[in-house]
């Protein structure tokens, strides 16, 4: 009589308690420290297809689901877009990634996937304030009042929301615990340490939403094994004006001043003297040397306070505040959100025109006030540096103003997209002020290669002021 072994959940692995001697799938290692096999506990699904290949009977312990989540749905009828989008998820088995624009929809496809299987889930948002987001949606939409793990909460339901960190942290323990995994934003999961929650989860079923799946770093391709392929893929560009609203590009060139010009040519120079001198001596000199060299090398700490100086005078450009003004009369009556590259540009832009900023340093009250009163209609503008490119929205803003930015490609159409939610026929204009003969006109030349803005009207800042 072949014998059964047991497999069992071991924080965030699968344990397979065979002999050494025994023949199992390539992907299992054997773990000498307790005598047994392991493996991710991401390979749950393919163990079970596998184990008849290899002849192993098993004892199935692994999985501890929670029972199916008891819901009162109340969903809006599933747009064409939307439901093919369900559809292709379901025909690859429960697995994938759905890369839709920002405003169409993508959240209402979870909460239809999650209410269709009645699975216990688990969402994992990049933010804390996306996190309430999410349980405040699948309580309004499920009647189901989800668990929260994370910002000092330990709720662990049969629906729980949670961040990527707290995920990564807590996935050795509940791991086992449901069968269906959303990722939102999944463009974060493939970092270096956010992807070992997927690796920990048993989930079955696993669904990844975003709007921007590329990663400059290439680990994107890490998305296809943690959750699934691209099952379904709508372009903004194809989304203009249909699903989301219509809108234009508005470039708008400047220039430093003579004073600001002068300065950042000396600098640029200094700088470029130092690191010739350097690669003469080392011909793979690069930034990672000179940080270490600036630990202790007062020549190089001095080129890095100048490498920083340099950034300041692009991202601070006076003529940045001057245009910003010429945009803010061309708008007197319209909400307005301009983001900035640095901090310092972002309480520059707020002393300037007496409107708030959100940074990073902005606390939860500060930034859910502020945003309260910016919905209400009660401030007609405000700054950001990073914190709104995901997961805000507001649909009543159509006028977004880029003064600078440094991430590239994603960056740009994730501030794009906060403006796209529709409001009626309302056209959206983004105005990107681009500081010529700098790095701003190579990161705008990149942009304008991504579809979301290759195929959008450009206008000028004229035209602009003519619609």
């Amino acid at each position: 009589m072949t014998r059964a072994y047991a497999l069992s959940f071991d924080r965030g692995s699968l344990r397979l308690e065979a002999p050494a001697t025994v023949r199992v799938p390539p992907y299992f290692v054997w773990d000498a420290r307790v005598g047994a096999w392991r493996t991710a506990a991401l390979h749950h699904p393919r163990v079970r297809e596998d184990v008849a290949a290899y002849q192993l009977q098993l004892a199935d312990e692994a999985p501890r689901f929670f029972p199916a989540p008891t819901l009162r749905a109340a969903l809006p009828p599933l747009r064409a877009d939307q439901r093919a989008a369900v559809e292709a998820w379901e025909g690859k088995g429960g697995r994938g990634v759905v890369v839709k624009p920002t405003g169409t929809g993508k959240t209402e496809i979870a909460l239809a996937i999650i209410a269709r299987h009645q699975a216990p889930t688990l969402v994992v948002a990049p933010l804390r304030d996306l996190m309430y987001q999410w349980q405040r949606r699948i309580k309004k939409a499920l009647g189901f009042d989800a668990g929260v793990l994370g910002d000092g909460r330990h709720d662990v339901w049969p629906i729980t929301v949670t961040t990527y960190e707290s995920a990564w942290i807590h996935m050795k323990e509940i791991g086992n615990r449901y069968r269906l995994i959303v990722y939102d934003e999944a463009h974060h999961l493939p970092g270096p340490v956010q992807h070992e929650s997927a690796l920990e989860c048993l989930a079955p079923l696993r669904l990844g939403l975003t709007a921007t799946p590329w990663r400059a770093d290439g680990r994107d391709r890490l998305l296809a094994d943690l959750i699934g392929p691209v099952v379904y893929e709508e372009d903004l560009a194809d989304a203009r004006g249909r699903t989301v609203a219509d809108y234009a590009i508005v470039r708008v060139p400047i220039y430093l001043t003579e004073e600001e010009q002068v300065e950042f040519d000396e600098l640029s120079r200094s700088i470029r003297r130092y690191v010739a001198s350097r690669r003469r001596e080392d011909g793979a000199f690069d930034w990672k040397d000179m940080a270490r060299r600036s630990r202790t090398d007062p020549e190089a700490r001095e080129i890095l306070r100048r490498w920083r100086r340099k950034l300041a005078i692009v991202h601070r450009s006076a003529e940045k505040l001057r245009v910003l003004e010429d945009i803010f009369r061309l708008h007197p009556d319209e909400p307005c959100v301009v983001f900035t590259a640095s901090n310092r540009m972002a309480l520059d832009v707020s002393a300037r025109f007496l409107i708030p900023a959100l940074t990073a340093h902005s606390d939860k009250h500060e930034r859910n006030r502020v945003l309260d009163a910016f919905a209400a209609g009660r401030m007609r503008a405000l700054a950001a540096c990073e914190v709104l490119n995901e997961g805000w929205d507001a649909p009543a803003v159509k006028v977004g103003v880029v003064l600078g930015g440094e991430k590239g490609v994603r960056e740009a159409v994730q501030r794009l997209g906060r403006l796209l939610r529709r409001s009626g026929d309302r056209l959206a204009r983004l105005y990107e002020v681009v500081l010529q003969e700098t790095a701003d006109v190579a990161r705008a030349r990149r942009r304008g290669r991504s579809d979301a803005y290759r195929r959008a009207p450009r206008l000028s800042l004229g035209q602009a002021n003519q619609l």
